[in-house]
């Protein structure tokens, strides 16, 4: 696969996760958040099987293992926070804040000084997502239960890409134990109770189809693709795409009004993605 085919596909994953804000957000309604971590990565690695079966890699359990258990806290933050918290919010907060922490620790960790122009590039990603947001129009509520958890998804996300980031199998593979390991982690901290969902109707079909399948075995598998092909830092930079299309698609389905700070915010945000992978 190129390079320009890989940016492609990352841009793609990103437009899809940018949608899964408001799947989160309509599945929170039919059943508890830790169960919906369960049914999702179950779906998805067996979305991946005909893959795994295909490829023959050997993969690192140890480190799929590891990365399972971040993959795990991710998504329950994550929908704890839709369910407590905006589907907007979340889309630009949490991506927002991705980057940037990984940017840090990546630079503490292996004392790297970052360029001027990625720290000139995050600054226009903050300020754009922050425009996006409409910060000064929410006060105290920044400070709710939903956005305490996006803020901690905030910082699981981070250790995961730099973990994962380790792996040398082929990253379908790699992604495949991965989502085992986190479907099973959900499974035990469910008591290996889970509701009958076949029950459900086709609303919630669509939505776990679109979260299951799209947002996770393609876009998931693409990112760490990403993540060993380009880096931790650059492929965490895509980010900044995903708080555009988590407004669009919560314009459309959530009927949230698109204005000018989200308009200007969301092409800064674009430009920092820019900037940053300019190389």
């Amino acid at each position: 696969m190129s390079n320009k085919l890989l940016l492609f596909l990352m841009i793609m994953a990103m437009i899809a996760w940018g949608e899964t804000w408001v799947s989160a957000k309509i599945l929170n309604s039919y059943l508890p958040s830790s169960e919906l971590v369960f049914w999702r990565f179950l779906f998805t690695a067996i979305g991946l099987l005909p893959l795994v079966f295909y490829f023959k890699d050997k993969v690192d359990l140890k480190l799929a293992f590891i990365s399972g258990i971040l993959l795990f806290f991710y998504n329950l933050f994550f929908f704890l926070g839709t369910k407590y918290g905006l589907a907007s919010i979340g889309g630009v907060l949490v991506t927002t804040l991705n980057p940037i922490v990984t940017f840090i620790l990546i630079a503490l960790l292996y004392r790297k000084k970052l360029k001027k122009i990625e720290i000139f590039g995050l600054i226009l990603g903050f300020l754009g997502s922050f425009l996006i947001l409409g910060f000064w129009k929410f006060g105290s509520e920044i400070f709710n239960k939903g956005n305490i958890f996006y803020i901690l998804a905030s910082f699981t996300w981070p250790i995961l890409t730099i973990v994962s980031s380790k792996n040398r199998s082929n990253a379908i593979t790699f992604s495949f134990f991965m989502f085992v390991f986190t479907s099973l982690i959900s499974l035990i901290f469910l008591g290996f109770k889970v509701h009958n969902i076949f029950k459900l109707d086709f609303k919630f079909w669509l939505n776990m189809f679109l979260l299951s399948f799209y947002a996770t075995s393609f876009a998931t598998t693409i990112y760490f693709l990403g993540v060993k092909r380009l880096g931790s830092k650059i492929a965490s930079a895509f980010f900044f795409l995903v708080p555009v299309s988590a407004i669009v698609f919560s314009t459309v389905f959530l009927k949230e009004k698109i204005t000018l700070n989200l308009v200007i915010g969301g092409i800064l945000s674009i430009m920092a993605v820019y900037l940053i992978n300019r190389k």
